[in-house]
């Protein structure tokens, strides 16, 4: 069928689902960066935090709505692959698993690495492993936020 965008999914599914992703990211990120500063909490990097979701506002969200949707995405091929896809527990899961995997893979990279100006060797020398936990806490919220208000319209 013409509308259909893949595995039998509707252009209007598709539609719903980005919607409800966008209005979980949105109230997630408010909730937990800008209300309960978590990030500056877990990292111990208050000034990073700044820089980064302050200074650098719309940079720093517009790239972190397409990292958090690839972490998903992993996620979710991970917990299809594991077969425990079926429900959000799974899903939350595989997701979880492939957040860390993924964290982790970027934090041994840039802690393997002398500091440089980068704004990402700075983080991940400043906060440690703790980035990685700060990782898969958004991820999963984002998702886990975005399924139930999912069920809650009918995806």
């Amino acid at each position: 069928m013409a509308s259909e965008l893949g595995n039998g999914v509707g252009a209007g599914e598709w539609l719903g689902r980005w919607s409800a992703y966008l209005v979980s990211f949105v109230l997630t990120t408010a909730v937990v960066v800008y209300g309960l500063n978590l990030p500056a909490y877990l990292s111990g990097a208050p000034k990073l935090v700044h820089e980064y979701y302050y200074t650098n506002f719309w940079k720093s969200n517009v790239l972190d709505v397409f990292l958090i949707a690839a972490y998903i995405w992993a996620g979710m091929v991970l917990a299809g692959v594991l077969g425990i896809a079926g429900s959000t527990a799974g899903q939350v899961t595989g997701i979880a698993v492939a957040s860390a995997a993924i964290s982790s893979a970027f934090a041994a990279w840039f802690l393997s690495n002398p500091r440089s100006s980068s704004f990402f060797s700075r983080w991940f020398h400043a906060a440690g492993w703790s980035a990685v936990v700060y990782d898969v806490i958004i991820v999963t919220t984002i998702y886990w936020v975005a399924a139930a208000g999912g069920r809650r319209i009918g995806l």
